[in-house]
């Protein structure tokens, strides 16, 4: 059971998480450099972030779910988990809430942004969201792979019925 919730997580944290340092990394800048006008690469990207908020949501399923298996080892590591899953949770739910704010102010068919000053800010607190969803996901990783280094090291109970 272990290793597959285990194989389940880094399937979708890999998806998800490459996905998204592609994404803010890479095909944003390459967009803006390549089409003339920033706009349609706006309506883009808007699809994109749909795609990965849906992917980071299926993610912190299998993050709960390891979080829950680790912290029955080690509550240390189980309460740090939780901590970096709620902070994920919170900055996907803040991603969602302000991804229809700024739907809001993009009329699509005129390809035009309706309110510009509501999207800048909006579109500040957007990348200062991601930017705290990345952070996140990143550090839930790394404690991740130190807790399970440290769970596999400790002797099974068949191990330990062999020693008595």
């Amino acid at each position: 059971m272990i290793s597959t919730s285990r194989i389940l997580l880094l399937i979708t944290f890999s998806l998800f998480w490459g996905g998204l340092t592609f994404y803010t990394g890479f095909v944003v800048r390459i967009s803006h450099d390549i089409l003339i006008d920033p706009m349609v690469g706006g309506l883009i990207t808007q699809r994109v972030t749909q795609w990965l908020q849906f992917a980071g949501v299926l993610t912190v399923v299998f993050m709960l779910w390891n979080t829950v298996l680790v912290g029955k080892v080690s509550r240390k590591y189980g309460f740090t988990l939780a901590l970096c899953s709620l902070i994920l949770i919170c900055s996907l739910a803040g991603l969602m809430l302000v991804h229809a704010q700024l739907d809001a102010v993009i009329d699509a068919n005129a390809l035009e942004i309706t309110n510009r000053d509501a999207f800048t800010i909006g579109h500040r607190r957007y990348n200062q969201l991601t930017t705290i969803e990345w952070i996140s996901s990143l550090s839930y990783l790394i404690i991740t792979t130190v807790a399970w280094r440290r769970i596999d090291r400790q002797p099974t109970v068949q191990e330990n019925r062999k020693d008595t």
